[in-house]
């Protein structure tokens, strides 16, 4: 080469003084420009390569509820997988989010939650007992796997699918929790991982279906360290991580404030006999813990509007069950890990999803008849053709896809199911074994008006149970506490030993009407009807929970829209005129 100087052969001095600082850089061997013989550098030894990986240190995350917390290694292989991020695309709350709009966030960010929460969790127990117990890291990552994975197995809108869809098709052996452990094997099998050794994978599974007897998904429960077990799932009394996320997690989103403070549980906890016990003075916070459960029941997870929505998305999956074939997808994980939230627009939009499913023309009516009533969840009112179908000829009802475009259509237009009138069913009846919910037939044979012609498929007659989480038990007889923190003796305590103020009903139970069909003339004489039916069976002494509100005149804003398919819009026509 030729440098500045002409000379030929030189190196330049700017490449010397590169080559000093870059140690990467190869090595000049031709002689310098400078008289007197600077020497070049000698190229370097050969580096020696790294005989292991750098050490993982996971993910880092930002929480609103926790702050920023860290997961192992083996969360982040999790997390990194189609099956998980399907998560991001299911409501923690499923339908209430269209009645609280804040409760917009994930199962995704839920289980993010638990699993930091369970590692905090079993981490203070390894700090104050790590050595008595022979608690090791593995235990730590363990359980914190076992938070992450508990809530793989949800199905769209959470439990509206398994206790909703699933039970009204009369599937009763498929739970959530096994579903859940199939998962995580369905993502180390298809991602081909093995960080996570197979014992350890059984343990997580057992710890996930731990409520539920640790069966399923090829769980076994381990005979030591059951107290493990208690941090996830705790089928022993309710005290686990799952419900301290949630509750301050949905209360967080839905904007109901809650008095009980979960990190003083975990603070005064410790293990004693292999079972996870609490300071004595935490037993009015653990109280608490279980009444901000049964609060955020009766304020949110059962609210009338959402439980109103939730009982017509449930008759529009009944309806497109037969296109879709979804009841025949909870059994292979592969094809479970397909459903989300996202089920609906299947439904709406099935002419452009079309292509990707084998649908048999007589099923596309269904699809159809669905989308009528999901509409009615978004913009608001609602006709039933006097024959009490959706489609006015009960001598000739359409194919089954019509129904659940028509569901859809009500559901856009927030045309919900009415609600009519609740009542509390008497604890004494309860107790006594004396109690059996009406049927729909029951409501109506108990109205006696005229000029409004009702039927049984037209009324929704539904319980809901809000308990403590153990029925009509009071779980904190199943906790054992400890004087200090030094203490090696357990006990129990009564609630007659804490406060005298603490009621001793561990469960209530009501009873809801809904109409189907939201003309002010049916709603109102569904509430006759139901009223006539609570004076006959309690006589005078059961008052409803809300008193009754006249019916608002139905909306006018039925008007078919341009984008909807010719057969919903000849259905919309039906709607406007019904013959009561």
């Amino acid at each position: 080469m030729v440098d500045r100087c002409g000379e030929e052969g030189l190196v330049p001095l700017s490449q010397i003084a590169n080559d000093y600082f870059d140690a990467t850089a190869p090595r000049v061997t031709g002689p310098t420009s400078f008289a007197g013989g600077l020497r070049p550098l000698q190229p370097p030894a050969a580096r020696t390569p790294p005989t292991a990986p750098p050490p993982r240190h996971g993910k880092l995350f930002n929480d609103p509820v926790h702050s920023a917390f860290r997961l192992g290694p083996a969360c982040t292989d999790i997390i990194d997988s189609r099956q998980f991020q399907r998560l991001r695309r299911l409501k923690q709350l499923g339908l209430t989010y269209h009645v609280y709009p804040g409760a917009c966030h994930n199962r995704f960010e839920h289980s993010l939650g638990v699993a930091h929460l369970a590692y905090r969790f079993a981490r203070h127990i390894q700090t104050i007992q790590g050595d008595e117990l022979d608690v090791e890291q593995r235990d730590l990552r363990i359980v914190e796997l076992a938070g992450l994975c508990h809530d793989l197995g949800h199905g769209p809108f959470s439990h509206v699918f398994d206790r909703g869809f699933l039970a009204a098709k009369g599937i009763t052996d498929w739970d959530h929790e096994a579903m859940s452990g199939a998962m995580l094997d369905h993502i180390i099998d298809t991602k081909h991982l093995d960080t996570i050794p197979a014992e350890d994978v059984r343990s997580v599974q057992s710890m996930i279906t731990a409520a539920h007897g640790g069966v399923g998904a090829g769980a076994a429960p381990h005979r030591e360290k059951l107290w493990l077990h208690e941090i996830v799932a705790n089928g022993r009394n309710g005290i686990d991580v799952d419900k301290f996320d949630y509750l301050a997690r949905d209360s967080l989103y839905c904007g109901v404030k809650l008095s009980y403070d979960f990190n003083r549980v975990m603070q005064f906890s410790k293990v004693i006999d292999d079972e996870i016990c609490y300071r004595y003075s935490e037993y009015m916070n653990l109280h608490e813990l279980f009444h901000s459960r049964a609060i955020m029941h009766r304020q949110v997870y059962t609210h009338k509007k959402a439980k109103a929505i939730e009982l017509m998305v449930v008759d529009a999956l009944l309806e497109s069950d037969a296109a879709l074939k979804l009841s025949d997808r909870i059994w292979d994980p592969a094809e479970f890990s397909l459903m989300d939230d996202s089920i609906l627009d299947w439904v709406e939009n099935y002419r452009l999803f079309g292509n990707l499913f084998t649908v048999e023309d007589e099923n596309i009516c269904a699809i159809e008849r669905a989308q009528v009533l999901c509409e009615g969840v978004v913009m608001g009112v609602a006709h039933t053709h006097p024959a009490g179908t959706l489609l006015g000829n009960p001598a000739a009802p359409p194919p089954h896809n019509m129904w659940t475009q028509a569901l859809i259509d009500r559901l856009r237009r927030r045309d919900l199911y009415k609600f009519c009138n609740e009542a509390l069913i008497p604890a004494e009846d309860v107790e006594r074994g004396q109690w059996v919910p009406p049927t729909a037939a029951d409501v109506v044979n108990s109205y006696r008006g005229s000029g409004v012609r009702m039927r049984p498929e037209d009324i929704v007659v539904q319980e809901n149970r809000i308990n403590f989480s153990m029925r009509n038990l009071n779980p904190l007889d199943s906790v054992h506490f400890f004087d200090s923190l030094e203490s090696t003796q357990k006990r129990v305590l009564r609630t007659n030993q804490i406060s005298s103020m603490v009621a001793p009903v561990f469960q209530e139970n009501t009873l809801r009407v809904y109409s189907k069909n939201s003309a002010p003339e049916v709603v109102q004489a569904v509430q006759d009807a139901y009223d006539a039916w609570l004076v006959k069976r309690f006589g005078g002494k059961v008052q409803t929970l809300t008193p009754s509100k006249a019916p608002r005149p139905a909306r006018c804003d039925t008007a078919p829209s341009e984008d909807l398919h010719p057969a919903v819009k000849r259905l919309r026509a039906d709607f406007e005129s019904p013959t009561l």
